[in-house]
């Protein structure tokens, strides 16, 4: 069972649940996709320029931010075989610029100072533990708080727009548990297609997307304990990474419950090891505690042998996911 849950995973499990227990139950880890890079990287660019006093945040120092940070993570593991060819790379990277002079469009950056960039929320709501991070909050002239997400894709149609707002409206709901105060409005900044979409915050509006948080997270656990998590068949699925394992789209698709099985035994191990890592001594944990004659040296061995299977089982299904 996981421990904390962010607006993206919860999104992931409305969305379908089978795609949420291959990411996070299964631990099938999606690589990196040019799409990625590029809205993490520009992110990454959009942070610094306002690191940068008023007068130097141009658009020079904005396309330069971001070849800085393409620079310092573009031979990562993930990012290392991202593109066959240096002319892919080059296209990509003037894609991106691309986004970046639409944001100067739509934004002045030396007429703004923000409260705050990148900011991680956290908080509980009952026995929901519930994180994640904003990209950039403002006061307005009034002294409201606005908070703003950049968005690398393309803005849907405005009739479509409020179910784009559920992550920020969690943000606001943690915010206003923080800080005691209501957010003014949610700010969404499309760079694709150099629109911004907003939504005005209301104590409803918060007690709404309470409420929703709150029945998906009960979704999850029943999820959890009843080990169902249904595909969805959906609009999004021809993007899905997970979709050649999926059974609604391969009828001889193999059972990941095995490396479900192997992440809890290896969790459990961890957290025991953890524990034990507590005492200095051996001799002072305490008589009836569950840990007390756990040998540290097995535990290391049975990880070990776990990983090693983990990996065996994850290689077959990748390979099933590259064809």
């Amino acid at each position: 069972m996981i421990k904390n849950l962010s607006p993206s995973r919860a999104s992931q499990f409305k969305t379908c649940p089978k795609q949420f227990k291959f990411a996070n139950v299964d631990k099938i880890k999606e690589p990196t996709t040019e799409v990625q890079a590029k809205g993490t990287t520009v992110h990454q660019a959009l942070e610094d320029l306002y690191d940068l006093p008023k007068e130097e945040r141009t658009s020079e120092n904005l396309y330069n931010l971001f070849r800085n940070a393409w620079t310092k993570v573009r031979g990562n593991d993930e990012h290392v075989n991202l593109f066959q060819t240096l002319e892919e790379e080059k296209d990509w990277g003037v894609d991106a610029l691309n986004l970046l002079a639409n944001y100067l469009t739509l934004e002045n950056p030396q007429e703004i100072e923000p409260l705050e960039k990148e900011r991680w929320v956290r908080g509980s709501l009952e026995d929901l533990n519930l994180r994640g991070i904003l990209d950039r909050m403002d006061r307005d002239n009034d002294g409201n708080l606005i908070i703003i997400d950049y968005k690398s894709g393309k803005a849907p149609m405005a009739k479509y727009k409020e179910p784009r707002f559920f992550a920020m409206k969690l943000y606001a709901l943690l915010i206003k548990d923080e800080l005691g105060e209501v957010p003014k409005e949610l700010k969404l900044i499309y760079l694709k297609n150099s629109t911004i979409h907003t939504l005005q915050v209301e104590e409803e509006t918060l007690i709404n997307a309470k409420e929703e948080i709150l029945e998906i997270w009960s979704n999850i656990k029943n999820a959890y304990k009843d080990n169902n998590f249904p595909a969805i068949k959906n609009t999004l699925c021809d993007w899905c990474y997970y979709k050649p394992i999926c059974p609604e789209y391969n009828k001889e698709a193999p059972d990941t419950n095995e490396l479900q099985e192997i992440n809890k035994k290896i969790t459990d191990l961890e957290e025991n090891l953890e524990a034990m890592n507590m005492f200095e001594n051996p001799d002072d944990i305490p008589e009836q505690s569950p840990i007390k004659n756990i040998d540290k040296e097995k535990i290391n061995q049975e990880i070990d042998y776990l990983d090693k299977k983990k990996i065996s089982i994850l290689n077959e299904i990748e390979e099933i996911l590259r064809k």
